[in-house]
């Protein structure tokens, strides 16, 4: 069945369409978006969504013309997402992801979902970066996951003030136990008191685990922390050796992720002599290249050949993804990151480039003056 999103905005559909189809695909990955100019009420969009026909909805801010219909809005888009996010949660409407679509910069930002906390969009998105290809593909693609994710959450769904038990995480996490014991136990209590909020346990699920440093690695982290550089021909034989440790939960159809203390568990088995971390890069392949048999393996190359930079790469970029030890690194501020999430980082080289672009991105007050000292040991040249 086609995934049905209704889409409220008080632009004529036609002035719409191509922003439409660069979202849906044209409808050929089964995503559909409905528009609807505006309903009169907030109370009609409940009315609307008790049909139950809409997998989500989206929603853009300013709803201030007339429609074709002469109907106008009474409400502002933020403000029909708490009446239904209220509707919801008392049990009125079916619990749905909300998408913010806008043009508005300002209210687009201060509504990004960086933290469980912030409890209104799952995702916002700004108009005009739906004409750029890769921020289309990745709109599509969170349209698609978001869907999924709510189905698993609404299917351990609890009364309010009862926990989820470990039966029911397996199920939401599409794991086995032995998987379970991969995450923190700080992490785990959490998520077990959010099973009576669908939305909430969606929303902690991708702020405090999918966007989270610590208990899952994207690719590129995971190639980081066995210092295996991208352009290795045998990378696709290391990743089948670690199938078992792939994360199958909410949102696994974003990027691929693993869990990486299953990894560790698998290193520990591989070379129990040797704890990863204390390895550099070419010890970690080397290591790699004799106990799998695999030749066609290169250790990361470093990024700043003119200085003294480490051969203990762990770590990657936020902005850039370039490989670091966190010792030639800058911590990200990050006030609102949960106990069990570790620091994420910059390179030297992204913070001197960085002209205000990634306003989400500063760096940890305590690593201001760490600046100075990493000038004078990286020596960077930031024209590379």
């Amino acid at each position: 069945m086609p995934i049905k999103y209704l889409y409220i905005d008080d632009e004529r559909t036609e002035v719409l369409l191509p922003l439409i189809n660069q979202i849906s695909g044209h409808n050929v990955n089964g995503l559909e978006v409905h528009h609807k100019q505006v309903y009169p009420t907030s109370a009609d969009v409940v009315s609307e969504l008790k049909n139950n026909e809409y997998n989500g909805l989206i929603i853009d801010q300013k709803l201030s013309a007339i429609s074709d219909q002469g109907v106008k809005a009474d409400y502002y888009g933020t403000t029909l997402a708490q009446q239904l996010r209220t509707e919801m949660a008392v049990g009125n409407i079916l619990p749905i992801p909300m998408v913010l679509l806008s043009n508005e910069n300002v209210i687009v930002e201060s509504y990004i979902p960086d933290d469980s906390s912030n409890d209104l969009f799952d995702f916002v998105i700004k108009k005009h970066e739906v004409a750029q290809e890769e921020k289309r593909l990745r709109v599509s693609k969170m349209l698609h996951s978001l869907i999924q994710a709510y189905d698993k959450a609404r299917a351990v769904k609890k009364d309010i003030g009862i926990d989820l038990n470990e039966e029911e995480l397996c199920r939401l996490f599409n794991c086995n136990a032995d998987q379970i014991d991969y995450m923190d136990t700080r992490f785990l209590d959490f998520i077990k008191s959010k099973g009576g909020d669908t939305h909430s346990l969606v929303a902690s699920i991708y702020s405090s685990l999918i966007q989270s440093a610590g208990m899952l690695v994207t690719e590129e982290m995971l190639q980081t922390k066995l210092g295996i550089s991208k352009n290795s021909s045998d990378w696709d034989s290391v990743k089948q050796r670690l199938n078992a440790y792939k994360y199958n939960g909410p949102f696994c159809d974003l990027k691929e992720r693993w869990w990486f203390s299953g990894v560790e568990d698998w290193w520990d088995e591989l070379c129990p002599e040797n704890v990863l971390q204390n390895l550099t890069v070419k010890e970690r392949v080397g290591i790699l290249i004799e106990k799998l048999s695999l030749s066609h393996l290169n250790p990361i190359e470093l990024s700043y050949s003119d200085g003294q930079q480490s051969e203990y790469l762990w770590v990657n970029c936020v902005l850039s993804g370039v490989a670091l030890d966190p010792y030639d690194a800058l911590r990200v501020r990050d006030p609102e990151a949960k106990v069990w999430e570790q620091p994420k980082y910059i390179d030297l080289r992204a913070f001197l480039n960085d002209d205000d672009e990634h306003p989400h991105y500063k760096i940890h007050i305590d690593d201001k003056d760490k600046v100075k000292k990493l000038l004078a040991r990286l020596k960077p040249n930031v024209n590379e």
